[in-house]
């Protein structure tokens, strides 16, 4: 039976190209986020096959019908979930509305624990399996304006960490990453005009010890080794890949 893997918001940034890098490596990649056509255009980088799983991970029952369809396939051995989706807003305290901070518990805690819920049972039935979380490195240090989102990414720290307790022993490992900033269409910078999103990323490149902002392939080479076997012996951890940003 043929490894998969199922990746959320893999239709651009840090998902998509995280899929294109499990595909190169031989697995049969499901691809989960809003955007059908951007999904397709994604599915045709995955070198060992993708299906594509649109739906709005906030729509309840559109979600459990696209799990079902994945945990009843005979075709492929589920043995990792990337919870990746996830939104991000900048707001003060005063502008943090109700309907905010529900959106962003929604897409950025809510999805990934309804997807590791459904999960588990499947792990524990085939003998193990691997979650990684796309934590932030703002949920390690928070920056203003940045509450609901930050306190979110905190939250889903702790919660790889309480899952790792709980799966270890059924072989299920689960990990999370932190990334600080990194090149996605979440950032707003990437809205802007060629030359202006040039002046931006130039001005936040030396908040990094190391000079620079991230790259989504950094990113999804450390959610591979935390998602496959090269990390077989690591439970419960966070790998910051933030530029040293956190150290500042």
């Amino acid at each position: 039976m043929k490894k998969a893997v199922v990746i959320t918001g893999a239709s651009s940034g840090i998902g998509a190209a995280t899929a294109i890098h499990f595909g190169k490596n031989g697995y049969f990649v499901y691809l989960m986020g809003r955007n059908k056509d951007r999904l397709a255009e994604v599915a045709v980088q995955c070198r060992s096959g993708a299906s594509l799983m649109s739906c709005d991970l906030t729509d309840v029952p559109a979600l459990n019908k696209r799990i079902g369809e994945i945990l009843s396939t005979n075709i492929h051995r589920v043995e990792v979930l990337v919870n990746n989706a996830g939104i991000f807003d900048v707001h003060s305290t005063e502008q943090g509305t109700d309907e905010l901070w529900q959106k962003e518990f929604d897409v950025n805690l809510m999805s990934a624990v309804r997807l590791t819920r459904a999960f588990f049972p499947y792990f524990k039935q085939h003998g193990g399996g691997s979650i990684v979380n796309v934590s932030s490195s703002l949920g390690l240090k928070p920056t203003a304006a940045t509450s609901a989102y930050s306190a979110m990414k905190a939250a889903m720290i702790n919660y790889t960490q309480s899952n790792a307790l709980e799966g270890g022993p059924f072989n299920i490992r689960v990990n999370a990453v932190a990334p600080g900033i990194v090149d996605t269409p979440i950032h707003p910078f990437n809205a802007l005009g060629e030359s202006e999103k040039k002046e931006a990323v130039s001005k936040m490149n030396p908040m990094q010890p190391l000079g620079r902002i991230g790259t989504v392939e950094e990113i999804a080479k450390a959610i591979y080794f935390l998602g496959s076997q090269e990390s077989s012996w690591t439970t419960g951890a966070t790998l910051t890949i933030d530029g040293g940003i956190t150290l500042t």
